[in-house]
């Protein structure tokens, strides 16, 4: 019997909060408990490396910012190594950002937290920088390794004919930026996905939400599903009751200010027909995710995001759990 393929995304990131956490016990460590979970039930994840982090850190003689960069480059051979895949990922707030001396960073600053905040040269520049880089880390273990894919930071990947030119300088012919029906306008940066295709993929050319039958790019998004009453009390249960999702290692917070709303939006109850919650692990019980792709109208493929900082409980119990029916795809292989 065929099983339902899922794609198992992991955005490979600091915190961006008041903590933003160490690359030790909010990177590196989950990450390596998270490969030896999926290892062990047969998946194999795929991470998009945020790049400008890996940038900052060249540019420091620290002795422990030295031994980050060395821990984070050897976690990315030995991601290629164990079969998983890395992608590029892109936090353009790294531009703003200003490190502690302790191996922490300061991301007070969030003038640059979207990529159209900036000019399309410097754009094109991150781009192909960012895949370089990565492809030339990722062939010291695969020889033949290339870089297809990305997710902007904060899904801000809109608009699109800001990036198109990045996409086809660096080689990118996968996004996985866009969520349906998903969106929210802040002061430095939006997403807004309410118009786009309800399907697991679609090729397009010049909107990320607009499908073109022979697009040259292929979106991917992750996928949402609209979150009932009695999933989101059990996911509370799960929370304040069983502590499931409580992360378990990492020393940073996404809380943080200066990301705040400026532009007036409908108020939407989470339990009217519009809400959509995306796919995770991380923060959703077993039973929401089965019982909410069991009635889902589009099973030909389901793409989940989480966070290796995020790791929790319910990551480990919800990847055992699902290893039973799914497989795991990298996004290479829609290709």
């Amino acid at each position: 019997m065929n099983k339902q393929k899922i794609i198992l995304s992991y955005d490979y990131e600091l915190f961006f909060g008041e903590r933003s956490g160490t690359v030790l016990m909010s990177i590196v460590e989950p990450t390596n408990m998270l490969m030896d979970v999926m290892e062990k039930n047969g998946f194999r994840g795929n991470f998009f490396v945020d790049y400008l982090m890996f940038r900052e850190l060249e540019k420091l003689n620290d002795a422990k910012a030295v031994s980050d960069l060395n821990l984070l480059k050897n976690q990315i051979r030995d991601l290629i190594l164990r079969g998983h895949r890395i992608e590029l990922h892109l936090h353009p707030h790294w531009i703003d950002a200003k490190y502690n001396g302790d191996g922490t960073w300061d991301f007070a600053d969030f003038t640059h937290y979207s990529l159209s905040s900036l000019d399309e040269e410097t754009i094109v520049g991150m781009f192909k920088d960012g895949t370089n880089y990565l492809t030339s880390l990722a062939r010291e273990v695969k020889p033949d390794y290339k870089i297809v894919a990305f997710r902007a930071g904060g899904w801000a990947v809109q608009p699109f004919d800001k990036l198109k030119r990045a996409f086809i300088e660096s080689g990118i012919v996968i996004d996985s930026s866009t969520s349906y029906g998903i969106y929210r306008y802040m002061k430095d940066s939006y997403y807004d996905f309410r118009q786009m295709p309800n399907k697991p993929y679609y090729h397009f050319e010049d909107d990320v939400c607009k499908e073109v039958e022979n697009g040259q790019f292929l979106e991917v998004p992750i996928s949402s599903f609209h979150r009932n009453m009695i999933q989101v009390l059990i996911d509370r249960y799960f929370e304040r009751r069983l502590k499931r999702f409580k992360p378990i290692i990492s020393d940073g917070s996404h809380k943080r200010k200066g990301l705040c709303e400026t532009v007036p939006m409908t108020k939407l109850s989470k339990f009217s027909k519009k809400y959509k919650a995306m796919y995770t692990f991380s923060t959703r019980s077993s039973y929401t995710l089965l019982s909410s792709l069991f009635f889902r109208k589009t099973k030909k493929l389901c793409c989940f995001i989480d966070h290796p900082k995020d790791l929790s409980l319910a990551t480990i119990e919800g990847i055992k759990c699902f290893s039973k029916s799914y497989q795991s795809l990298n996004y290479i292989d829609l290709l």
